[in-house]
């Protein structure tokens, strides 16, 4: 039985910067790469849906890969790789493609079909050779499941694990009870916290881009039982969030991600984000939230 405790914890979904013309912007997606490995995160998740995976060519997503698994290895990281596509024949070709660049294990949404179907899908992945994490995201997706279907996922020889994106995080208790030694990531940023005491092994959360050394010191937090902390940052982080939330989360995201001059955008059309509509005392308030939440990870 392979053993994936090495992809346990903090798995930055990093962004993928562009311009107003679309194209990567790779001077700020070497910047954004560099101060990711610098951190303490396990390592990086690459081309998902931070990193607007659906919105890039196959040829950028394996130019993506390429320039980033190299670097990633380098400073002792992993790396998973998304490959989710609606055409089965491309998700082979880009894990093929990672895993000839020494990506530790792919990654994919389901596509729409019956559940055969999708069986059929990550077995086909899962033959490549590559280790195979099923992205379990509803809210984009509209397939969901419970224990039942998860279960038939799961069994595939080669399924490494999964991530679940869902306000039902006892799927994730749920998951670990049956599954220990497969890898159960907590998806989303609000259930951080959460998503960790039922059981998670990790997170891959999008706001990691930002707060590396916040997410890293709620995991080890987590791992010391330390919940009275883990209880003063959650609270924290929420009230930063819903701050986030009142503008739009992904927007607000951006406009942060813009005033670190990490990205000029995130997310391509028909995103419909006009770069610096945030009024400035709202991305002040939040700059300066987040600095606090830095400093107050920091302080335990």
């Amino acid at each position: 039985m392979l053993d994936f405790t090495c992809l346990r914890g903090v798995v930055a979904p990093i962004a993928a910067p562009c311009g107003e013309d679309e194209a990567l912007d790779w001077a700020r997606l070497e910047r954004l790469t560099q101060k990711l490995l610098k951190t303490p995160v396990t390592g990086l998740y690459i081309n998902g849906g931070t990193g607007d995976g659906s919105k890039l060519t196959t040829r950028e997503r394996k130019d993506i890969a390429a320039w980033m698994l190299p670097a990633v290895q380098s400073a002792g990281k992993r790396a998973i790789v998304h490959v989710g596509q609606t055409l089965q024949r491309e998700a082979v070709s880009l894990s093929e493609h990672a895993m000839s660049f020494g990506a530790d294990a792919v990654a994919s949404i389901p596509p729409k079909g019956s559940w055969d179907e999708i069986v059929q899908y990550y077995t086909a992945l899962a033959a490549t050779g590559a280790p195979v994490f099923v992205y379990y995201i509803p809210g984009v997706t509209g397939v969901t499941a419970g224990m039942p279907q998860l279960r038939r996922l799961m069994d595939i020889p080669g399924v490494a694990g999964i991530k679940v994106s869902d306000w039902n995080i006892f799927l994730i208790r749920c998951l670990k009870r049956e599954y220990p030694e497969k890898i159960v990531y907590s998806g989303l940023d609000e259930m951080l916290v959460p998503g960790l005491l039922y059981g998670a092994d990790g997170t891959i959360g999008t706001w990691i881009n930002l707060l590396p050394e916040f997410y890293c010191k709620v995991w080890a937090l987590a791992q010391a039982g330390q919940t009275d902390k883990l209880y003063t940052l959650q609270k924290a982080y929420t009230e930063f969030l819903s701050l986030g939330w009142q503008f739009g989360i992904l927007d607000a995201f951006q406009e942060l991600m813009r005033a670190q001059d990490l990205a000029l955008r995130c997310f391509r059309r028909p995103s419909m984000w006009v770069p610096g509509s945030m009024p400035k005392e709202q991305l002040d308030e939040l700059l300066q939230k987040m600095n606090a939440l830095n400093e107050l990870a920091a302080s335990l």
